[in-house]
């Protein structure tokens, strides 16, 4: 079954001619746009209910955490907008970042970059494999939203629980 994803997965990025560059790319978008979306979104819900955006916000704690998803996101889609080239020079970098962007976008349930992270995971043998000599600041951001998004997480079990107690 492993085997059987692996090779499907395989096939996929292929087929569909992404390269690590390519992922890399679309995944900067992702994170950089999908934010500002969510927040357009945002502002609209907040009008139809006649409420300032902060005061919307502000209603419900589930919105709060999921703002600091955003901004962390948006955050790390404008670095790598300007990184890219740097997370791409290095495959343990490159590797590293995807790693950690696999396991904080499990965390937080961002389905669609985790399936970029694994894509990117999967093509990582096309990155050339350079020395590293000194830590990447987009890998040293990716370890920094990592802890912020494990937070989200712990709070979001905490809403839970709190909601499922009454």
């Amino acid at each position: 079954m492993r085997q059987k994803t692996a090779n499907l997965l395989d096939r996929f990025t292929r087929s569909a001619g992404l390269s690590p560059k390519r992922v890399v790319k679309i995944y900067t978008l992702i994170l950089f746009f999908a934010p500002l979306l969510y927040l357009v979104l945002l502002e609209i819900r907040a009008t139809a209910a006649k409420e300032t955006i902060f005061k919307f916000v502000a209603s419900s704690p589930y919105m709060g955490v999921s703002l600091i998803v955003a901004a962390c996101d948006f955050l790390l889609g404008y670095l790598c907008w300007l990184n890219s080239g740097e997370l791409l020079e290095n495959r343990r970098s490159y590797v590293r970042f995807m790693k950690l962007q696999l396991w904080s976008q499990l965390l937080v349930g961002n389905w669609v970059c985790l399936l970029f992270a694994v894509l990117g995971l999967r093509r990582q043998g096309d990155v050339a494999s350079k020395q590293e000599q000194e830590r990447s600041q987009i890998v040293s951001l990716a370890y920094v939203v990592f802890g912020l998004f494990a937070i989200c997480f712990v709070f979001y079990l905490i809403l839970v629980i709190k909601s499922m107690k009454g």
